[in-house]
């Protein structure tokens, strides 16, 4: 093992660790002192995603292209993703508990994917350049929408703890920050019809290199995706027409993304996977 083999194994530890340790420290605020440390999660978030950048970066090098060939590199960019979207929107809607939730799911996606090294097997890519150009693409604008499909859940589950906690009339510690659910079901609302567009567009990159080599995509995984697809555009007309409250949304959300990640890490572990590409990638060892 090399240097930048260690490097890069010690580095998506410490990003799981980072994450970890910041929802550990907010939840003991929160519970202990009804106070939660904003300014404290937000730099240790940029801390985390900071090392989990370079660590990536460390893995494309491996793999000479965007590192999305297994579950681990896929559930990784997922999670670099939904943290970059937590920078990009917390100014913009200025939700406080955000930066909480999103270290807890970062911080058990990471975790999850380290502690079961076989979601992280060597696998094969295409040494063709304008195609592997296009399946970097499809792939992630596909991620970067179940990014936003995770951040959907996120606000979700906020909304189904809010909606709790002014039933039974809780105001105090993790209640008293969450902001009003007319307020997180209309952001819900927003990023569903964002994420719909960009899998929509990341779906049109998938069905070309489809037609121009059917022998070499995944039709699992492509249908399982488009599958995905239409059970969020379903999800977003029901709301649109008013046929589902916002309480269903949130829970369908929730749902539609654990059925989306259990596929992900499941259809990934296919033996038909193996016939999508040409040439052998080899990665560092995580034992």
């Amino acid at each position: 093992m090399n240097f930048l083999e260690s490097s890069e194994q010690l580095l998506f530890i410490l990003t799981s660790i980072i994450y970890g340790t910041t929802f550990l420290i907010a939840t003991r605020y929160l519970l202990k002192k009804g106070a939660y440390p904003q300014k404290l999660v937000y730099l240790s978030l940029i801390l985390g995603f900071l090392a989990q950048t370079i660590a990536l970066n460390i893995r494309a090098i491996f793999v000479e292209s965007c590192p999305l060939g297994n579950a681990f590199e896929i559930t990784q960019f997922i999670t670099w993703s939904l943290v970059l979207l937590y920078f990009i929107i917390r100014p913009v809607f200025k939700i406080k508990l955000l930066g909480y939730f999103t270290a807890f799911i970062a911080s058990l996606s990471t975790a999850i994917v380290l502690l079961f090294p076989k979601l992280d097997e060597s696998y094969t890519t295409i040494n063709d350049k304008p195609i592997e150009t296009l399946i970097e693409l499809h792939a992630s604008l596909a991620i970067f929408s179940y990014a936003l499909f995770t951040l959907l859940a996120i606000l979700s589950l906020m909304y189904l703890i809010q909606q709790y906690g002014l039933k039974k009339q809780l105001f105090k510690g993790l209640f008293r920050y969450l902001p009003p659910i007319q307020k997180l079901d209309s952001i819900a609302t927003s990023l569903l019809w964002i994420g719909i567009f960009i899998l929509f567009i990341a779906l049109i990159f998938g069905a070309v290199f489809w037609i121009e080599e059917p022998e070499r995509v995944p039709t699992l995984k492509f249908f399982s995706t488009l599958i995905l697809f239409s059970a969020y555009v379903i999800l977003g007309a029901l709301k649109q027409l008013n046929w589902i409250s916002p309480r269903k949304q949130a829970i369908l959300a929730i749902i539609f993304f654990v059925s989306a990640i259990l596929s992900l890490w499941t259809i990934d572990q296919s033996p038909n996977e193996a016939d999508r590409s040409i040439e052998s990638t080899s990665l560092p060892s995580n034992s």
